[in-house]
């Protein structure tokens, strides 16, 4: 009876590679938080108000530099460790987590449960389409480097 060996890419994917997973994470992120911050302030205006929540511009950098960081990591880890993928998600879920921390605690004027609770909504949206994304494709670039 034999284990098998968890399984690496005999290949590591090219920049061009990481560089297109990025885009494709990062593009539906974007419309998606984009389109909850409309519904939602469309349901309760008043959170609005909240710093996080008054910008769309503000609301898709702070979509696009955290999917920028997360694909530079994973990228990283891939070229690092064989478990790659289940390391990048163990990491993903704790700045998740950690990412909460500013909505509810920093002393911003406007700040309400409900608001902290949308922009908490908006960060785990963004979050788990970019590593879905993220890690499907790199199983596919994986798989067909080997």
């Amino acid at each position: 009876m034999s284990a098998s060996a968890p399984s690496v890419p005999s290949t590591t994917a090219s920049r061009s590679d990481w560089l297109r997973l990025g885009l494709v994470a990062t593009v539906p992120a974007v419309i998606a938080v984009l389109v909850a911050q409309m519904i939602a302030i469309q349901l309760w205006p008043e959170i609005a108000l909240f710093k996080p929540l008054d910008s769309y511009a503000r609301s898709a950098l702070f979509v696009i530099v955290p999917a920028i960081g997360a694909t530079a990591l994973f990228a990283w880890l891939a070229r690092r460790n064989p478990q790659a993928d289940a390391q990048f998600l163990r990491i993903a879920v704790v700045v998740l987590v950690v990412s909460f921390i500013p909505d509810y605690l920093l002393p911003v004027e406007h700040r309400t449960f409900l608001a902290s609770t949308v922009a908490a909504a908006l960060h785990v949206i963004a979050g788990v389409i970019i590593v879905a994304l993220l890690r499907n494709g790199y199983r596919r670039i994986s798989n067909s480097h080997r």
